[in-house]
Formats: structure tokens, sequence, C-alpha cells
């Protein structure tokens, strides 16, 4: 069956560790648009975020942001879909994850989901502080009682070591959620757990745009790095990770190159193969 759809993961996989675009992989996309074939970038990264690093000229078709809770058409970013929680679910979210004694901030909805209202326990975390300092002009100390009155976008949970046992914590807590797990972007370390309505993933999203396109007989690509990725690998007819993925997504599903050395491409080539 001809590759129809290849979704890659943005960070750590798309681009090199200076959030460059390699000259190879920017070939590559090239040649999967003259091929007619669609490309789409899943990333965790708010539509906000994401246009610190996409140019209007990167050859892609499809931005899924904030984990596939948005999708923009590229390069004119009109907003195809966005999903939201509700004030209400919001609340309790927060509610939760107070009760737990957690480090978090809780998002606004897309388009503005760059805007946050954040708490912190009393211990040391400082990839949360970091993650406050990097996006100071968007944050706000929560505040319960001005919640409910708005739709929110999700919650992120940063624990400072990466455990498993956390992550198990937060799903018996959470149940009416979705909850993705990944590895900090800033430290390399640190948990963060994202809180979203069900029904939204990247596998999700890169499902939403497949069927737009009409692409739903053809093979569909998927590269990732992260945990963040496993249920798009997972989805995917041909799923691969970089180098640079933890051991035991290296183990799960085939292997390419890293990020620093063009891994995209590779995957491509072998899919295309």
């Amino acid at each position: 069956m001809r590759v129809s759809m290849v979704v890659t993961d943005l960070d750590g996989t798309l681009l090199d560790g200076q959030r460059r675009l390699s000259a190879a992989d920017r070939a590559t996309l090239e040649d999967l648009g003259r091929r007619g074939i669609t490309r789409v970038v899943a990333t965790g990264r708010s539509l906000f975020s994401a246009r610190r690093v996409l140019g209007p000229d990167v050859p892609i078709d499809f931005l899924a942001h904030t984990s596939g809770a948005g999708i923009v058409s590229w390069p004119g970013q009109e907003s195809l879909l966005a999903r939201h929680m509700p004030g209400a679910l919001s609340v309790l979210l927060a509610e939760r994850l107070l009760a737990l004694e957690l480090d978090f901030m809780l998002h606004r909805a897309i388009p503005d989901n760059h805007h946050f209202f954040m708490h912190k326990s009393s211990r040391q975390n400082h990839d949360f502080d970091r993650r406050v300092e990097l996006y100071a002009p968007y944050a706000a100390e929560l505040r319960l009682s001005l919640l409910g009155r708005e739709a929110m976008c999700q919650a992120v949970v940063i624990e400072p070591l990466t455990t498993l046992g956390r992550h198990a914590e937060l799903a018996l807590a959470l149940p009416e959620f979705r909850l993705i797990r990944a590895t900090s972007p800033l430290d390399h370390v640190s948990a963060w757990f994202e809180v979203f309505p069900e029904g939204v993933a990247k596998s999700s999203a890169a499902a939403w745009v497949r069927e737009r396109m009409g692409n739903v007989v053809g093979s569909c690509v998927a590269v990732g790095n992260d945990y963040n990725d496993v249920d798009l690998l997972d989805w995917a007819d041909l799923p691969f990770v970089v180098a640079n993925a933890p051991e035991e997504l290296r183990v799960r599903y085939p292997n390419v190159p890293s990020n620093e050395a063009s891994g995209f491409s590779a995957a491509v080539r072998q899919a295309l193969d």
C-alpha cells in the first residue's frame, strides 16, 4: 500500500538540539509534497510556542499542536480543530491536583493556551520554575474562584523526577481525563504529565487529518522520540523512533538515526522503499 501521510514529532525528532530543521529533512519534506503525500507535524507545543521554531516557509501541510488538541493548516495557519474542557471540569481537575499536592499549570483555551494559571508547592522543582520563567508574561497564580467561568485546554503537571509510579497514581486519580506522559524538553530529566479531556491525542489528530484528506486507504508513517508519541506510533502503519529516544521505545519500534543526523529522512526513505 502506498504511503499517503507522514506524521512527525517536532522537538527531538524533526528539529535538532538547536531547534533547527536540517537541509536534508527540509528536502525530504519538499519531496513528500511533490509526491502528493500529506505532511503533518504533531507536537506538544502550543500554537504560540510552535510559531517560535516553525517559520511559514516550513514545507508541511498541517500542524497538530498541543498534543493534538488543536489542528491548523500550514502555512495559512487556519484553525481547523480545537478541543477544550468545560469550566466545571477544569475546576474538578484543579481540585484533584491540589489534593495530590502537585506542581501544575492550568492552561486557557486555544488559541490562548500559552496563558496559564499556576500552583507550586513548597518543595524544590527547578524545571517547574524554569518553565514559569520562560512564560512569565503569560503566567498567573491559580485562584479557584476564577475557574469555571471559561473553558480551559489542559493541565501540565511537572515532577522533578521521571517516575512510573506517579504516572500510575495520576491515572487512578483522574479517570475522567486523558493523561499523556512526556520527558521534560527543558532539563530532559523531569516528568511532564499533560492532562486533557478524553479524546485528545496525537493519534486522534492524525486520524482526523487522514480522514479529511481522504487518505484512509494509504499507509501512514509516524516518527517520534518520546513517551508522548507512543499513541501515535501504535496507531501508525509504519512507526519509527530516532536513536535519541529512550531505550524502552527503541526496543519497541524500528530505529533510525538521531535527530542530529536527520533520522526523519532515514525513516521516510525506509517507508518509501
